[in-house]
């Protein structure tokens, strides 16, 4: 008879446990379906049924919100990112990064005017033409208005004034040269001969004794060596200079309005600005290959620049992050990003996080529930 009632105890017992750890098991699984579960508020007639919808559909605005909030100000926070930003590791990882991603662009052999239309940029070699052309008139026309009122002696360097005003005898000499040379030879003689021709013709009648006077020698063989013998002279050398320096003088107290009004400067800007487009030849430019530009400096481009512009590049990003941060805003952008989701997605990702730990709760339910049931059928059988 102490044997059955043993039995029936243990009986009484082990039913217990499992019903007390079936209970909590279950109950803990339901309130963690009931997390997400049911998506929507369910109804009979008007009235809403309890805990519906599931804790997580019904707040998801405020989940969002909270997780925005939390990775704002807890995760990828200004002092973070600055922190990341300024390790060694980080920058000599970015750095080697751009060195391997550099290396073929050096090497391409795509033209620049391919490389520019694949970037949307029309007509390049024409714009990049019609920006020089606009360059030299602005950088002319700024030179021009700051110097238009000013006299040539005011405007030019002092030395450039010494050295042309030595320069004038030179200039004298040379002159008189040429002059020599000229009447000398045989164009010149010819254009006296022209001139002692017209002389006569001029005077008529007194230019045709004056021929016979001179009888079978030519008036332009007389007048010839006295044109070469003044041009000899001392004095006219000494002349010629005076002249020039005179000439000289008025010229530097000339203002450059005043220069431009004698030699207008319109058509010697159109030839200036068609010398230097010619001499930079800018389609030529555009169909090398960028190569060609660059790989002369590879070395220093991957060795020096690039380590010096991830270097201050990223000193001025690190000091820009809290403004930075503060225009992206984060939490905005996580809460906005969470509230696009499914609550399907969303209760997958939390699952998928802390499938685990569920399953470890649920167990725990379990575990408790059939303890509970442990003490409940010991109190019952010895009471």
């Amino acid at each position: 008879m102490a044997g059955e009632q043993r039995m029936n105890l243990f009986t009484l017992i082990v039913f217990m446990v499992v019903i007390g750890a079936a209970i909590g098991a279950i109950t803990n699984a339901i309130a963690i379906r009931m997390l997400f579960r049911p998506y929507e508020a369910k109804y009979i007639g008007k009235w809403k049924l309890p805990f519906t919808p599931g804790l997580i559909p019904k707040r998801r605005g405020e989940l969002a919100r909270q997780i925005g909030k939390t990775v704002e100000e807890h995760l990828l926070t200004p002092e973070s990112i600055e922190r990341k930003l300024n390790e060694p590791d980080f920058r000599r990882d970015v750095t080697v990064m751009l060195q391997k991603e550099v290396k073929p662009l050096l090497a391409a052999d795509q033209t620049v005017a391919e490389i520019l239309e694949k970037l949307h940029f029309k007509e390049a070699e024409q714009r990049t033409e019609r920006w020089i052309e606009s360059w030299i008139d602005d950088k002319y026309n700024g030179i021009k208005n700051f110097y238009l009122h000013q006299t040539v002696r005011e405007s030019l360097p002092a030395e450039w004034l010494d050295t042309a005003e030595e320069k004038i005898p030179d200039i004298s000499r040379y002159i008189l040269t040429k002059g020599i040379d000229y009447f000398s030879g045989f164009e010149g003689k010819w254009r006296v001969k022209r001139m002692t021709d017209d002389f006569l013709a001029e005077w008529g009648k007194f230019g045709s004794m004056l021929q016979m006077i001179l009888g079978n020698t030519s008036l332009e063989d007389k007048i010839q060596p006295e044109i070469v013998k003044f041009l000899s002279s001392p004095g006219t050398k000494d002349l010629l200079n005076t002249l020039l320096s005179k000439e000289w003088e008025k010229l530097l107290d000339w203002k450059w309005e005043d220069v431009f009004q004698q030699f207008p400067d319109e058509k010697a800007l159109a030839k200036g600005k068609s010398f230097i487009l010619r001499q930079l030849d800018v389609p030529s430019l555009f169909q090398k290959p960028v190569a060609a530009f660059l790989q002369p400096f590879e070395e220093k481009i991957i060795s020096e620049v690039i380590p010096s512009l991830v270097e201050k590049a990223g000193s001025i990003v690190a000091t820009r992050i809290p403004v930075i941060m503060q225009k992206l805003r984060i939490g905005d952008i996580v809460r906005e990003q969470v509230e696009t989701f499914s609550l399907q997605r969303l209760e997958q990702l939390v699952l998928d996080i802390a499938r685990s730990e569920l399953k470890m709760i649920t167990l725990l339910g379990g575990v408790l529930g059939g303890a509970i049931g442990l003490i409940q059928g010991l109190v019952v059988g010895l009471f």
